[in-house]
């Protein structure tokens, strides 16, 4: 008979998996029956902590050789006899030092496999067991599913380790209850296999799989890492160079992760990107790179990943690293950038190690510490977790204590937290495996809902929220625009940082549909969240699109009415929560209408509008779309959109990584982006268009351009121009901001 789960026992051996009756190791024959745990209390059968395991093997007496052959010969199946006693010195014994039982472990091929992972002494245990099924079918095999316990209890039970739990699992079973047995071993012996049998609560047994030991790591993961030409790429660092909360060692992006338990495997072959001098990424560029240059890149799920080191990015110096989150298959590349954490000094190694470590992190679908209320299960936020995820200036451990980047470093002990340390070892497989789950999926809230009104809020911050257009069409780009008001003089985040982009603004929205999307921007940024001193009365406004989300894809694609909140959180850990504001999406109103529509909403022209364009082949249907809308629909009100899109990705330079790792760089086109933009500029001068601070927005990056391009007087005038827009239209002064240069024009 087959075996429709895994958990359950055949009726037969020939299941096409392995006999789950049969095979146990001989030292189990004494050992509980399963779903049963040993009477701590209980004679001869002591409960041991994981830090115990040794010091019960020390309690072995003297005889130490005659343990071990006693031990070898019931192994081989020999009849013990007497043992003739040899003369020991009088001297101390050592303990025996043992094995440790955690680890990964594996079954025979065929029928359902298991990788089974075993977490009860070592490193920072956790006493969690978890596993994944994979199931082979002709030459082909397939992910079954996944099981987690959040909460073994573990003892020796006759020699042997023996782990038991409720699990958790990704099927429908009545077959949860866990036992694991493995035989404890000395360094002197082999690592012994592991055996797991499932039952149910009430005692009903169901299958049995006997797994070989493969390593004490409990994930594998292969690191392919590229260069851009000019960067010297971070290699190690000293904990002990400057103060922390940790033991000196010297690390590595690898041993990092090696020491919660993942072991990160090393590609080789570095290739270096011969990007030209002064070159500077835009996410478009990285985007195309990564799905170029990424060898091992696959549209499957893999525990595969790509690190580049790059050196600038067009938001500036303040950007330190970026995870790709892209359409399609997700989380399976990150960058980091080195223009201003280049020089070798220690400050600057330790900021290497930790953007690479925490970029990395994102790719196995970690959230920020300040975001952990989207976590699946939910928990607090934990602004005062001492965490590769946290951001130093972020930190905030509360009742007073120091908080600030200098007591975070003065305190990191460079690790994981223990929660962290769970989703890496034992989340369930698609939402830690690049390419699995959107980022955030399996980390965020199974049923989100919106954010609550604060019992009390004496932050001093208020934040609002409103919608453009108001009277949005079906497939017309929605952008949200967010106002931070300050009415208490203090330290905040800039303008540009309240992006949700950055992570410190959350943007919640119930759909007609019954639904609600907590958003997540395709591409995360990480940026060294500087604080500016607002005045009070201050206004710091942003806007962003919102139209396109990771998970959920095309966010408005139902006419109805749509409520949206965001959430703010503050530098000293509080949550500010907006308003509800309402939008209503009409329908179309006719030919030319559905057409733009249906153009508008699919998933490629939703990630080109995010980037605002982009060359990448993987995105070609999305431009021609976007191209289509600007020549054949010219006249409707959301050709603006369109034109915004190709007019700011033909305004900038476009980086082409080939597969030999060479590069081309299409130059900027500026008559191309003055015939698309500034149509869309003058299209948004009055009501309609853009809105007010993507419009101000835009004539400072064609100004830019047009400076970059040795047009100063052109620059001069945009600028003139968009400051006149921006005192006729009443925007905050911070808005202004939108217009800074680095170089006088």
């Amino acid at each position: 008979m087959t075996v429709v789960e895994p958990n359950a026992a055949p009726l037969t051996a020939d299941d096409g998996g392995v006999p789950r009756d049969a095979g146990l190791p001989t030292e189990d024959a004494a050992a509980a029956p399963p779903g049963h745990v040993a009477d701590p209390g209980s004679a001869g059968i002591p409960e041991l902590s994981a830090d115990g395991f040794e010091a019960h093997a020390g309690r072995m007496g003297t005889a130490v050789e005659d343990w071990l052959a006693d031990h070898t010969a019931s192994e081989a199946g020999r009849p013990i006899g007497p043992i003739t006693p040899i003369p020991i010195p009088d001297r101390p014994v050592l303990p025996i030092r043992m094995r440790q039982a955690s680890g990964r472990y594996r079954s025979p091929a065929g029928g359902f496999q298991l990788e089974l992972r075993v977490d009860v002494d070592g490193r920072r245990p956790l006493r969690k067991l978890s596993g994944d099924y994979v199931t082979a079918s002709g030459a082909t095999t397939s992910y079954f599913g996944s099981w987690t316990v959040d909460a073994a209890t573990v003892s020796v039970v006759n020699g042997n380790l023996v782990a038991v739990g409720t699990a958790r699992c990704t099927w429908p079973t009545t077959y949860t209850v866990a036992r694991v047995t493995v035989p404890r071993r000395t360094i002197f012996q082999p690592a012994a296999p592991a055996t797991i049998q499932w039952s149910t609560p009430s005692g009903a047994v169901g299958g049995t799989y006997v797994c070989a030991p493969e390593g004490t790591a409990m994930r594998v993961v292969e690191l392919e890492e590229d260069i851009e030409a000019g960067v010297t790429p971070f290699a190690a660092y000293d904990t002990g160079s400057l103060p922390s909360g940790g033991p000196a060692r010297t690390l590595t992006a690898a041993t990092a992760y090696g020491e919660a338990g993942i072991q990160v495997l090393d590609t080789g072959g570095r290739n270096t990107l011969a990007t030209p001098a002064g070159h500077i990424w835009n996410n478009a560029s990285l985007h195309g790179a990564m799905t170029a240059h990424f060898s091992r890149w696959q549209e499957r799920a893999q525990f595969k990943v790509w690190l580049l080191h790059a050196q600038r990015h067009e938001l500036g110096t303040g950007l330190r690293g970026i995870m790709f989150d892209q359409q399609g298959l997700q989380r399976q590349g990150c960058a980091s950038f080195y223009q201003v954490i280049q020089a070798g000094t220690p400050q600057n190694l330790r900021e290497q190690l930790y953007v690479a470590v925490h970029e990395l992190g994102h790719c196995f679908n970690l959230f920020h510490s300040f975001h952990k209320n989207f976590m699946t299960p939910p928990l607090p936020n934990r602004p005062g977790s001492l965490s590769w995820m946290n951001y130093p200036q972020n930190y905030n451990p509360g009742t007073g204590a120091p908080s600030g980047a200098a007591a975070f470093w003065g305190a990191f002990p460079f690790q994981f937290d223990d929660l962290e340390l769970a989703h890496l070892r034992h989340g369930f497989r698609d939402n830690v495996i690049m390419g699995g789950t959107p980022f955030g999926t399996g980390a965020a809230l199974e049923m989100p809902v919106q954010p609550s009104d604060p019992v009390t809020d004496t932050s001093g911050l208020r934040l609002a929220v409103r919608t453009s257009p108001a009277r949005p069409v079906l497939g017309t780009p929605v952008v949200l625009e967010l106002e931070l008001t300050v009415d208490r003089g203090q330290l905040v985040h800039p303008a540009e940082l309240l992006h949700p982009k950055y992570g410190l603004v959350q943007v919640t929205i119930s759909r007609p549909r019954g639904d609600t999307v907590v958003h997540r921007p395709p591409v995360l940024h990480c940026a060294d969240p500087q604080l500016v001193a607002a005045r009070p009365g201050q206004v710091l406004p942003v806007s962003a699109y919102i139209g396109y989300d990771a998970a959920a894809g095309q966010v408005f694609e139902d006419p109805g009415t749509y409520r949206i909140r965001a959430s703010y959180t503050a530098p000293d850990g509080s949550v500010v929560v907006s308003d509800s504001t309402m939008v209503r999406v009409w329908g179309a109103g006719g030919a030319e209408d559905g057409a733009v529509a249906e153009l508008l909403l699919g998933d490629e022209v939703g990630m080109a509008m995010t980037l605002l364009g982009s060359d990448a082949p993987a995105l070609a249907t999305g431009m021609a779309a976007l191209e289509e809308i600007a020549e054949e629909h010219a006249e409707h009100p959301d050709a603006v959109y369109a034109r915004l899109a190709l007019g700011v990705n033909a305004a900038r330079p476009f980086t082409a990584v080939r597969d030999d790792g060479s590069v081309s760089v299409r130059e900027r086109d500026l008559d191309r982006a003055d015939s698309l933009l500034r149509p869309a500029i003058d299209a948004s001068r009055g009501a309609g268009g853009l809105d007010d601070l993507t419009l101000v927005q835009v004539m400072g990056y064609l100004a830019r351009s047009h400076a970059a391009e040795g047009d100063r007087h052109g620059a001069r005038d945009l600028r003139g121009d968009a400051a006149r827009i921006a005192e006729e239209k009443q925007l905050p002064g911070a808005a202004l901001g939108m217009l800074a240069t680095d170089e006088e024009d």
